[in-house]
């Protein structure tokens, strides 16, 4: 009995010790699953392994300018999947990817079409690929809505895995028009993640079962404040954090920041998991080409 209680006593000293909670909190583990690394640097990569992020997701984005040929999909693809991977690993993360022609790019005809033909024929079925995404609205017009439903068609046809980009102005609107397609074809929402949620769309993501991503970044999307507030309302459940780093002012950091914010505000340990970790594992491990587990 003596034993048990100065082994109770330890634990608790433990606890309490300060020096103790920092190691329990840099031990933590993370999953960043939407951020473009294409366009960060090594120091980014070597922050983030030292942060606890061990596994990350790259989708498709614009090249900050625009595209003159279909050969530059071939070979922005090809990179993220080839050198890319082996960048991460060589900080100790694992990385995938997802492939698409991305909203903002699928206006421009014919290359659109073009480019999702080889995206087809020699990509979504290669090693790490684990989804097509990002896809959707960017301005919310025909020409982004006919690119997205193919490759909608896509997913369902071979059953990938799918990551939606909201737009970010006029979110409501889009989340309109998603659920006009959504009506009138028959895809399955546990293979859907809808991105750039905020507290207008949050709701109705979770209604109709798909994931929901949440992007913490500076000025144009969440804070982690609005993440906390969203979580306590709508509860943790399918729902994950994400960096979105890009080529603009965003932080690769954001999901471990997000974390310690959740964990200083007093969040349950298991929405921070969740949220910051074992959702986007749970959404990402249905591809067979996601290899990597905990």
């Amino acid at each position: 009995m003596f034993a048990i209680l100065a082994f109770l006593f330890n634990c608790l000293s433990l606890l309490n010790n300060k020096y103790f909670i920092y190691f329990y909190n840099v031990m933590s583990r993370f999953f960043d699953p939407h951020i473009h690394m294409y366009s960060r640097t090594t120091d980014d990569y070597e922050k983030m392994s030292l942060s606890g992020i061990e596994v990350i997701v790259q989708p498709s984005f614009w090249l900050g300018s625009p595209r003159t040929s279909v050969g530059t999909f071939v070979d922005y693809w090809e990179h993220m999947i080839t050198y890319e991977t082996m960048r991460a690993q060589n900080f100790g993360i694992e990385q995938f990817v997802c492939i698409s022609v991305n909203p903002k790019e699928s206006i421009m005809r014919p290359l659109a079409f073009e480019a999702t033909g080889i995206m087809e024929k020699e990509f979504v079925n290669r090693e790490r690929v684990v989804a097509v995404g990002e896809i959707g609205y960017n301005i919310i017009n025909d020409l982004e809505e006919e690119i997205f439903v193919k490759q909608l068609e896509l997913c369902k046809r071979d059953n990938l895995l799918a990551m939606i980009h909201l737009p970010h102005i006029d979110k409501p609107k889009a989340m309109d028009k998603m659920r006009r397609i959504f009506d009138q074809n028959n895809y399955e929402f546990n293979n859907i993640l809808i991105d750039h949620n905020t507290e207008e769309t949050i709701q109705k993501t979770l209604d109709w079962g798909a994931w929901a991503g949440l992007s913490v970044y500076p000025n144009t999307k969440l804070s982690p404040k609005r993440v906390i507030d969203i979580v306590n309302r709508y509860g943790s459940n399918r729902i994950m954090v994400n960096s979105a780093a890009d080529w603009g002012i965003s932080d690769p950091l954001s999901v471990p920041l997000t974390a310690r914010e959740m964990r200083k505000n007093n969040c349950k340990r298991e929405d921070i998991d969740k949220v910051t970790f074992f959702n986007a594992y749970e959404f990402f491990k249905q591809s067979k080409k996601f290899t990597w587990s905990p």
